[in-house]
């Protein structure tokens, strides 16, 4: 565990709202994945529940490993831990079949009926 001024950094309260934050972030993306999984397993999924999980979970995603990377510091940009690379491959997640501006416009379509796509 990282020492700072003094004492373990788990013990300063801005870490812990991180770690809450993070544990939220992969707390709700955990419940949407799985209730898109049963709506797929029921036949009712549709494209827009599959957009809205990839949104939204990317987009949760790249935040909460950005902050991961700022807890380790200096050392969240050294290949010698693994939290670099874990936000390489956010980036290329959150990108990869179909952007988060993609997705929201799929969403958005089935909300309001009319398609927004230029």
């Amino acid at each position: 565990e990282r020492i700072q001024f003094g004492k373990p950094i788990s013990s300063h309260q801005l870490i812990q709202e991180l770690l809450a934050k993070s544990l939220g972030n992969i707390t709700s993306s955990i419940g949407l994945v799985t209730r898109a999984s049963q709506m797929l397993d029921e036949g009712i999924q549709r494209d827009e529940h599959s957009a809205l999980a990839k949104e939204f979970t990317t987009s949760r995603m790249r935040e909460t490993v950005a902050w991961c990377r700022e807890l380790f510091g200096g050392n969240g940009i050294v290949l010698d831990y693994d939290v670099i690379r874990y936000f390489a491959d956010a980036e290329a997640i959150y990108s990869y079949e179909g952007t988060r501006e993609m997705n929201t416009l799929i969403v958005g379509r089935a909300i309001t009926g009319k398609a927004a796509f230029v």
